[in-house]
C-alpha cells in the first residue's frame, strides 16, 4: 500500500500490549522499530515456559529475525530436505525433495524476549478489562492505564476477545493432537537415522503423525544435541473427552493437558494405540517421557479492531496446526500493523486498512486449516 503523502505517517504512539508471548513480542519489537512506545503486560510472574515444542520457521519469521537484527535465523533453526511418507510397515512409501525450516518455541521466544527491553515488559500484570473507545485497560490490581492503542495478543483463550465478542467461542474440531519432544541423545541410532534430515509422516485410519528435528533445550542445532518433535493427530475413538482432558490433579482442562500432567491410564491407553503406527513411530511415542495432548479448535472473529483495541494472532483467529502458520500469522499481524501505521496519516485509517487485510487473511487461513484437517483425518 502506498503511503498517504498528504499527511505524515502515524508515529510516537503509546501502545499497551496485553500478552507477552510470541504475538506480543513480535508486536512490541515491530512497533518500537517504527518509532512507537510499546509496553507489554504479561500475566505470568516470570519467564514463559515452552507450550508447544516445534515450530515451522516460515519465511516471514526468519525475515523478521533478520530485519530486526535479533539473531541470524540459521543459528536457531534446523532443516529437513525431504518430505517422507511411511507405510504402516515402516517402509518409505513416497518421498519428495523439499526443504523445510524448523525451530522450537523456547528458542524463538528467548530471542524475541532478549530483544525487547525489560523496563517495558511488565510481568505478573493481567489486563482484565478494556474500554475500546478510550483505549483504557484495567490491570488486575485495579490500576487503570490509558494509551493511544491497545493490542490484545493474549492467545486462543483471550479474555479481551471474550469481552468484545462474548458470543464467539472456539469450536472443537472432534480430534486432538498428542505431542512430544525427545532429546536426540536419548534416541536409538536407528531412530535418529530414520528421521534425520526428513519431515516424516504416516497417515493411517483417522490419524496422522509427523516428526522433525528441532533445536535442543538451549537452542543447540548440531547433530547429537537436537530434539525430535512429533505431533500425532488422532480422533478420540469413542473415548470420553472429559476423561482424557482431566489432568493428574483431577482438574478437567478445556484445551490441553501439559507435559507431565497426563493421568497414567490416559498415557498408557495412547501408548497402546501407538501399536497401529509404523514401528519407528511406535518406538518414538513409547520413548517420550512426557507426552501431552491438545484439543484442536477453530476460531474466527468478525473483526480484529474495535475502536482503539486490536486483537492479534491466536486472540483473533485459531487455525488448525496443519497450516503450520500460527506463529507466522502472529509475526505477519505485527509487521502489517507497524506498516499500516507508517503508511497512513491517521490511526483510524491505519487500523481500518490493517483490519481489512488481516481479517481476510485470518478467515481464509482458518478455512484452509479445516479443509486440510478434515481431508487428512477423513472427517469430511
Amino acid at each position: 500500500m502506498s503511503q498517504d503523502q498528504s499527511r505524515p505517517p502515524v508515529t510516537g504512539l503509546d501502545v499497551l500490549i496485553s500478552g507477552g508471548s510470541m504475538g506480543g513480542l513480535f508486536t512490541g519489537i515491530a512497533l518500537a522499530r517504527s518509532g512507537h512506545s510499546p509496553t507489554i503486560y504479561e500475566r505470568s510472574a516470570g519467564a514463559l515456559k515452552s507450550r508447544g515444542g516445534g515450530i515451522v520457521a516460515q519465511q516471514n519469521i526468519r525475515r523478521f529475525l533478520s530485519d530486526h537484527d535479533i539473531v541470524a535465523p540459521e543459528a536457531i533453526t534446523t532443516r529437513s530436505h525431504e518430505r517422507r511418507f511411511l507405510t504402516e510397515s515402516g517402509d518409505v512409501g513416497r518421498a519428495v525433495s523439499e526443504t523445510m525450516v524448523f525451530t522450537s518455541w523456547d528458542a524463538l521466544y528467548r530471542q524475541l524476549r532478549d530483544a525487547f527491553p525489560d523496563e517495558q515488559y511488565r510481568t505478573g500484570a493481567t489486563v482484565t478489562t478494556v474500554s475500546p473507545e478510550t483505549a483504557t485497560a484495567t490491570i488486575a490490581n485495579e490500576t487503570e492505564r490509558t494509551a493511544d492503542l491497545i493490542v490484545a495478543a493474549e492467545g486462543g483463550q483471550s479474555t479481551t476477545r471474550a469481552q468484545l465478542y462474548p458470543d464467539v467461542e472456539p469450536a472443537f474440531a472432534s480430534y486432538v493432537a498428542w505431542r512430544g519432544v525427545v532429546d536426540e541423545a536419548d534416541l536409538s541410532a536407528a531412530c535418529v537415522e530414520a528421521f534425520d534430515g526428513t519431515f516424516t509422516f504416516y497417515q493411517g485410519i483417522d490419524q496422522l503423525i509427523l516428526a522433525y528435528f528441532i533445536p535442543g533445550a538451549d537452542g543447540e542445532t548440531a547433530p547429537g544435541s537436537r530434539r525430535l518433535n512429533w505431533v500425532w493427530y488422532d480422533t478420540l475413538d469413542g473415548r470420553d473427552r472429559g476423561a482424557v482432558f482431566t489432568d493428574a490433579s483431577g482438574t478437567e482442562r478445556r484445551f490441553s493437558v501439559s507435559p507431565g500432567r497426563l493421568r497414567d491410564p490416559v498415557r498408557q491407553r495412547q501408548r497402546e494405540r501407538a501399536a497401529t503406527l509404523p514401528p519407528v513411530f511406535e518406538t518414538l511415542v513409547g520413548d517420550t517421557p512426557d507426552l501431552f495432548v491438545q484439543a484442536i479448535h477453530d476460531l474466527t472473529v468478525p473483526s480484529m479492531v474495535t475502536d482503539r483495541v486490536c486483537l492479534l494472532g491466536d486472540g483473533a483467529f485459531v487455525a488448525r496446526p496443519h497450516t503450520a502458520a500460527g506463529t507466522a500469522k502472529a509475526a505477519g499481524d505485527a509487521t502489517a500493523l507497524a506498516d499500516a501505521l507508517e503508511n497512513h496519516g491517521s490511526v483510524t485509517d491505519a487500523l481500518a486498512a490493517w483490519d481489512q487485510t488481516r481479517t481476510a487473511y485470518g478467515t481464509s487461513l482458518v478455512a484452509r486449516g479445516k479443509e486440510m484437517g478434515d481431508v487428512r483425518l477423513n472427517l469430511s
